[in-house]
């Protein structure tokens, strides 16, 4: 997976955000996005980033694959990502 060449990753004092330049809009990320987001911008596949999240905090791995597949489908819906 990879962001649209009109979508950029930034770190600000709030958190991260994905500025996309083409429809002039911004998404915000929780932690555990960003997370799952560059795990799988790295080249990990679903489990590997639910596994990263589990690791770093406390959630099962039922809600991580709940929230990580949430995050694909709201990524997908904006076009943010190309897989």
């Amino acid at each position: 997976m990879k962001l649209d060449p009109a979508v950029t990753m930034v770190e600000t004092d709030y958190g991260w955000v994905l500025l996309d330049e083409s429809a002039g809009a911004y998404y915000s990320l929780n932690p555990t996005g960003v997370v799952a987001l560059r795990a799988l911008l790295d080249g990990a596949d679903l489990e590997t980033a639910i596994t990263r999240i589990t690791t770093q905090y406390d959630v099962d791995a039922e809600t991580a694959r709940s929230d990580v597949e949430d995050l694909l489908w709201q990524l997908d819906q904006a076009k943010l990502v190309a897989r």
